[in-house]
């Protein structure tokens, strides 16, 4: 009996040594249990490399998230710890965290997909208060209530963007400018109606119905299309972002600007019931005109109103079908930097696409969409100084331009993960977009409008086709520490018109000497390869360094290819400019290189790019051609389109600084230059030095912000006389901000732009074609808004 004694002891003592009763050497050390996803998706991350980090640098564990994005460390002891996780195509995320003796510390992590391109900007849905980058959630997209996704460029450093009236700005991006500027929306490569951008791409689309906007600034977006420099891309408010269960949710906006007079009322609202997600938005916005900070009234009446929908159906954990739609219509929209008013644009887009997302295995994931659009567009003179003789000298004039678009288009992309440290991007893309424009042209005699004798066609262009379809291969290997992204593309293109419908005058460029190469000028094709590499080097545990290079090629748009002597973007001055069917495309090439810094209090980043442009389309004079209206405004020309070569180098730079948990500064800079070599001038629209200063206010619990910006903007001196820009001067304006939640969903916002209601001018503003003088910028402008979620 006393033999089995000692064997008891020794039973009892093992069962509460397991059982946590009697303290153990295991019972010293802690846990750490996290979960890992896509900051996109949701979706669980698996393969992710995690690093656990002691603050003495003597504890370095580590291990990788399983199939659903789980990872586990133990036998930790307790302290403070830095959590690193790093997964190749995603930005690398770390945390502070402390793990406590026998407890489990749980962690959620989500990684944000990279941008391939540096100074990729995004705009989400939150506000991060020290982050150098520049990032604008969705709530900065509410507190600077833009009449129009263009205002919204402005705030982006090397981003700005051509104010022609008040909504329709046209971004511009490090310079490039118009189809320069490849744009996306949900996918859909987007073109304006407006033969000479009277809209732009990005106009169709209001702002309260952006969830995220990237900006490539450079040849790093060749998986999101072809035949650009340069790209944006927008998704608009997410489907599945409610979760199952919740019901019906939504949001209500209302706001009013003064000077602008202008009011908007936004809605939303969306659910899930089960695998079922629906998502409809809407929106309403009137405005008139403005004064400028002198005084002067500027014409700025416009009406619009949009809705979208979408429905999406989940066929189980990966995989998901969805389908959406929309329609806007903006009425009697006045253009003071044109030579005609809208009348309307009437745009209506269909898209439907899949996705499986398995987040294991070869093929992580497949994204297919298919979409198709079309935008209806009309404009006259009504309201303009040639409509009635009295400030004219000449008879009243009838002059009006209906325009259309119809696009078709496609892509497919397949991710596929052969190895931890390799990610593949394969896909296809394409477009197929049809044009067609008019500018019936009378003079009124008599009292009736009159073809005058000197009036050869009404067409601006011969009802062209354009298309573009191209592969592309994208690969992103960790080889250490060193991230390394490649890009290659290729694009086939085609441009054709109908030869039956142009003039002779046309013709005589399109095939000079030779009316039977007419069909052969007019149809072209092009295959066209583009390539790009990034790599981003950790330099130490707060910098980092990336470098980027690579080639692109941007084929000639329709208003290059085929105007009739017809009013040009490329310019300040108001002429005829005839298109040119053999343009050769321009490629572009470029280098980037970035610093960056992030501290526990400070952020810096600083980023400059070399750009060379061969076969950069310009103008040339055509004194060999023949004017199609001889009017007095049209006192220089015509001008034809021509290859050319030009350069450009510049930079950004952006820094935060924590002054006070609740206080925190912003700075942000950027420099331009460029050159157009074959007029040995300035390149047309390079914005001037540029920097904003500003201070934050928001307490830990969010409740309430206060915000001030300082906005300066130096002499602009350097410009293109050749294509009638004029020199602006330099300007400073403040603006101030400030919001607050109310409770029970409801909140106020509201500010004033221009505080000090300076006079001013952006550079890149379009000139009024009758008085020849810049469109200035607004006055003072008070804003409020109240936002009622439900």
């Amino acid at each position: 009996m006393q033999s089995f004694r000692p064997f008891c002891t020794f039973v009892v003592l093992f069962l509460l040594s397991t059982t946590g009763t009697v303290p153990a050497v295991a019972q010293s050390t802690g846990t750490i249990e996290g979960r890992i996803t896509n900051a996109e998706t949701g979706r669980p991350l698996p393969s992710v490399n995690v690093l656990v980090k002691g603050v003495d640098q003597n504890t370095r564990r580590g291990t990788s998230t399983g199939p659903q994005g789980r990872f586990t460390v133990d036998g930790l002891d307790p302290g403070p710890y830095t959590i690193q996780s790093r997964f190749v195509g995603y930005a690398p995320l770390s945390r502070e965290v402390r793990v406590a003796a026998g407890e489990t510390t749980h962690l959620n992590l989500t990684l944000t997909p990279r941008t391939v391109g540096l100074e990729a900007v995004e705009v989400t849905a939150q506000r991060q208060a020290r982050e150098a980058a520049e990032k604008i959630r969705k709530a900065g997209i509410q507190e600077a209530s833009p009449r129009d996704a263009g205002e919204l460029m402005r705030t982006i450093s090397g981003t700005d963007a051509v104010r022609r009236g008040p909504v329709g700005l046209d971004p511009v991006v490090r310079g490039l400018r118009a189809t320069q500027v490849g744009v996306y929306v949900d996918g859909m490569r987007t073109f304006p109606a407006g033969p000479a951008r009277m809209d732009s791409p990005l106009s169709h689309t209001g702002p309260s119905t952006m969830q995220s906007v990237e900006v490539a600034k450079g040849p790093y977006a060749l998986t999101w299309g072809g035949g650009q420099l340069s790209a944006i891309r927008v998704e608009t408010n997410d489907l599945f972002s409610v979760p199952r269960g919740k019901g019906l949710s939504g949001q209500l906006r209302s706001g009013y600007d003064t000077n602008f007079n202008s009011y908007d009322l936004t809605g939303t609202a969306h659910g899930q019931s089960g695998p079922l997600a629906y998502r409809i938005d809407g929106a309403y916005r009137q405005g008139d005109d403005y004064v400028a900070g002198n005084g002067t009234s500027v014409p700025a009446d416009f009406s619009n109103r949009e809705m979208r929908a979408k429905v999406g159906y989940e066929l189980g954990e990966t995989q998901r079908l969805t389908a959406g739609g929309g329609y806007q219509q903006q009425d009697d929209v006045r253009y003071p930097g044109r030579l005609l008013n809208a009348d309307f644009f009437k745009s209506g887009r269909a898209r439907l696409g899949y996705e499986y997302a398995s987040g294991e295995g070869l093929v992580r994931s497949i994204d297919a969409n298919a979409y198709g659009y079309q935008t209806l567009h009309t404009m006259n003179n009504e309201g303009k100084v040639t409509y009635a003789s009295e400030n004219f000298p000449g008879p009243p004039l009838r002059v009006s331009v209906t325009s259309d678009i119809t696009t078709f288009g496609g892509r497919l992309a397949a991710e596929l993960v052969p190895s931890p440290d390799l990610r593949l991007t394969v896909g296809a893309d394409g477009y197929r977009a049809y044009r067609d424009a008019e500018r019936p042209f009378r003079v009124v005699m008599n009292g009736e409008p009159t073809i005058p004798p000197f009036y050869e066609s009404d067409q601006i262009w011969p009802g062209i086709t354009l298309a573009d379809a191209g592969v592309f291969v994208q690969a992103t290997h960790l080889i250490g520490a060193v991230e390394a992204t490649g890009t290659v593309r290729a694009d086939a293109v085609w441009a054709g018109a109908d030869e039956t419908q142009v003039t002779d005058v046309y013709l005589d460029i399109a095939a000079p000497g030779d009316r039977s190469l007419t069909v052969d000028a007019l149809d072209q094709q092009e295959l066209n390869a583009s390539g790009a590499l990034m790599l981003s080097v950790p330099l130490s545990e707060a910098w980092s360094l990336s470098l980027g290079g690579g080639t692109a090629v941007r084929t000639a748009s329709a208003l290059e290819r085929f105007a009739d002597r017809f009013p040009s973007n490329k310019a300040q001055t108001s002429a005829e400019f005839i298109g040119n069917p053999r343009l050769e495309p321009e490629r572009s090439w470029q280098t980037d290189l970035e610093l960056e810094a992030r501290y526990d209090n400070v952020a810096f980043k600083v980023s400059g790019f070399a750009r060379r442009i061969s076969n950069y389309i310009t103008l040339e004079d055509a004194a060999d051609v023949e004017p199609m209206l001889p009017l007095p405004i049209f006192a220089e020309g015509p001008f034809r389109y021509a290859n050319g070569s030009a350069s450009f180098f510049g930079g950004e730079t952006s820094a935060s600084f924590a002054v006070l948990p609740s206080l925190t500064a912003r700075l942000k800079g950027s420099y331009l230059w460029g050159k157009n070599l074959e007029t040995d001038q300035p390149a047309l629209g390079i914005s001037p030095l540029r920097s904003d200063l500003s201070l934050r206010w928001e307490p830990p619990q969010g409740r309430y912000y206060v915000e001030s910006t300082l906005n300066a903007a130096a002499e602009q001196d350097r410009v293109a006389t050749v294509l009638g820009e004029t020199p602006t001067e330099g300007s400073v304006t403040v603006d101030l901000t400030a919001g607050v939640e109310l409770g029970r969903g409801v909140s106020l916002d509201g500010g004033v732009t221009n505080l000090t209601n300076t006079h001013y001018v952006n550079h890149l503003n379009a000139k009024n074609p009758y008085a020849g003088t810049p469109i200035p910028e607004p006055g003072r402008v008070f804003t409020l808004n109240l936002t009622v979620e439900f």
